[in-house]
């Protein structure tokens, strides 16, 4: 069943986008149904009542599950075709919100003239992705942030992921801990001088585990992890 995200669910009113896929693309016909959520988490299924698909009514409401942990990736600018599916599969597997982090060893620094449009398109993938998966609540993507602006992107538990023998991810995660912000290091990995800095903001280092992971997969690893502590913690 389609999820879309819309603006009422009062109203219960599709966008043109919208309409259009549930027309050209999904192939919908009266009495197809379809998941709509609002911009409060507020969500309902509803079912077409006539051919032009242009109303609905409601059928049910979604019940949500709560979330244990509200899970902030800061993510280091890595290329573009790597970063769009980081985000995709990031939103797919339980991430709350990704800031894009201009790293010092990054490759990438920033996004040149196509920076507005640039954030357009990763704010779609990242809708869509949310649609897709089922999610209560759209994942924004923002950025792209410096070293000195982290302090505004912290959460009760801080960390960064680097190579070491610190403790794992897994065992950090804390029952008590409602919000966990991590910073995800470009293939260069975190420079000295942003370890530093990290720890004199509050964040404490992680181990990822014994394999090398591309920047990617680490951000998609630390999904993983993190909801595998909702269960288990």
């Amino acid at each position: 069943m389609q999820q879309f995200f819309i603006e009422s669910i009062e109203d219960l009113q599709l966008s043109a986008d919208q309409l259009h896929q549930c027309r050209k693309v999904l192939r919908m016909q009266e009495g197809d149904s379809i998941r709509l959520v609002d911009h409060y988490g507020n969500g309902v299924i509803a079912s077409f009542t006539d051919d032009t698909l242009t109303h609905l009514t409601i059928k049910d409401s979604i019940v949500w599950n709560d979330k244990k942990f509200k899970l902030r990736i800061v993510a280091s600018l890595i290329r573009s075709e790597r970063l769009e599916w980081m985000i995709q599969k990031a939103c797919e597997c339980g991430v709350d919100e990704i800031v894009l982090y201009q790293s010092q060893h990054g490759v990438v620094r920033d996004f040149g003239k196509r920076a507005e449009r640039k954030m357009e398109r990763l704010n779609l993938i990242a809708k869509e992705a949310s649609e897709q998966s089922y999610r209560q609540f759209e994942v924004p993507v923002k950025g792209i942030v410096t070293l000195d602006d982290l302090p505004q992107y912290q959460s009760d538990l801080n960390l960064y992921a680097d190579i070491g023998d610190e403790p794992h991810l897994i065992h950090t995660v804390c029952e008590d801990t409602k919000s966990i912000t991590v910073l995800v290091g470009p293939e260069g990995g975190f420079s000295s001088d942003e370890r530093s800095k990290f720890e004199a903001m509050g964040y404490r280092q992680v181990s990822l585990g014994d394999n090398v992971l591309r920047a990617e997969t680490a951000s998609i690893y630390i999904c993983n992890i993190v909801s595998a502590c909702e269960v288990i913690k």
